[in-house]
């Protein structure tokens, strides 16, 4: 049998995980096509303040969007979950920041463990492109919708042309592997009992404006807040105000 090659990963797109002297860890989680290069900056600033990281992986990404359709949603919160719990052997307390996506898996992880602090960064409470709800039937003909978002989420054209994601195709089944694990996010977001810190661009051009006012709504943490960016478009971390993100989650965390 022909073994298959393993897909070499894209220009800093490599998972990392750096052990600092504090006793507190943080997991940075990417979103859905993203990459870990889009959690490296706010990573290394919350290092910079004695924090452990790690910023994991996901299957699928970094790597060639013909991979990731191999990949699943439960796959990306594996992933996401061993992080934390690797995390945890190190730490005797880890907090959780999530990008998009990967804010989803950040709920879903503080239903499972008790998460102290999450941080959710353009995080949707829906999915905008309406048609997703037709990715069950379109996936049985084909696996990738190709085409191309010469913006990737960034305003920032500096930052933009570093950002390391897949920008040239949607993965059909993943996509609506991603609607069903949001929604069932949303369905639960009453039993978080985490500090909550929701940071959101009014010039988001993915995900739905009131996202964050639904979140802030139906979250059940006692201690919430919400910030929101004027500059910035979807992928907050690297854009124009990346330092100010930076700047609000290393307070909210206690750095």
């Amino acid at each position: 049998m022909k073994r298959r090659d393993v897909p070499r990963l894209l220009k800093n797109a490599a998972a990392e995980m750096r052990i600092n002297s504090s006793e507190k860890g943080v997991v940075l989680l990417h979103g859905f096509t993203g990459t870990p290069s889009e959690m490296k900056f706010l990573g290394q600033r919350i290092f910079e303040r004695g924090f452990s990281i790690s910023i994991p992986r996901y299957p699928g990404h970094g790597t060639k969007l013909e991979e990731m359709v191999r990949s699943s949603a439960r796959d990306w919160y594996v992933s996401a979950r061993e992080a934390y719990i690797e995390l945890k052997d190190y730490c005797s307390e880890v907090f959780i920041v999530g990008l998009s996506m990967g804010g989803i898996l950040g709920i879903k992880l503080a239903r499972e463990f008790p998460v102290k602090k999450l941080a959710l960064l353009s995080v949707p409470a829906f999915i905008k492109e309406k048609s997703i709800y037709l990715t069950p039937i379109i996936g049985i003909f084909k696996k990738i919708l190709w085409r191309t978002d010469p913006t990737k989420g960034v305003r920032c054209e500096e930052a933009r042309s570093h950002h390391v994601c897949y920008n040239t195709g949607i993965p059909i089944r993943q996509s609506w592997q991603l609607l069903r694990m949001l929604k069932g996010a949303m369905w639960h977001l009453g039993e978080v009992r985490s500090d909550v810190l929701l940071i959101q661009s009014r010039n988001d051009s993915v995900i739905p404006q009131h996202s964050i006012d639904y979140l802030f709504k139906r979250l059940g943490s006692e201690k919430k807040e919400k910030v929101l960016l004027e500059r910035s478009d979807h992928t907050i971390t690297i854009d124009f105000e990346k330092e100010q993100v930076a700047d609000t989650i290393i307070t909210f965390l206690g750095g």
